[in-house]
């Protein structure tokens, strides 16, 4: 699919564009960095959270460490990867050359909407 054409799709809600959670974070490096800063941020919160959830579990209470660790930290995780699916996705949106290599590489999914 050419970029101008997707354009003109998403404009009429026509179409949706999707990419791999596990994909895009592995590009996050070659987006601007407004994008990149904002991945790193998130993903320093989730490490610090692993090692706070542990502290809290071996000086407070450890049944409160140990759900914290068991729910916070993959859902933590589940949302930083979706969120550099969307950085992906958006920087496609706004760089028709980073659309382009994403087609090539076959890295986009594209729907249909009805």
């Amino acid at each position: 699919m050419e970029y101008e054409q997707f354009i003109q799709l998403r404009k009429a809600d026509k179409i949706a564009a999707g990419i791999d959670n596990s994909t895009a974070i592995n590009l996050i490096g070659h987006l601007p960095k407004e994008y990149r800063f904002a991945f790193l941020f998130w993903a320093w919160i989730w490490i610090l959270s692993i090692l706070a959830f542990i502290l809290v579990g071996l000086f407070w209470k450890w049944w409160i460490g140990l759900v914290l660790f068991v729910v916070v930290i993959p859902t933590m995780f589940r949302a930083i990867k979706k969120s550099a699916a969307q950085h992906v996705l958006e920087h496609a949106t706004e760089n028709p050359d980073f659309f382009r290599r994403l087609v090539e590489k076959d890295l986009l999914v594209f729907q249909e909407k009805p």
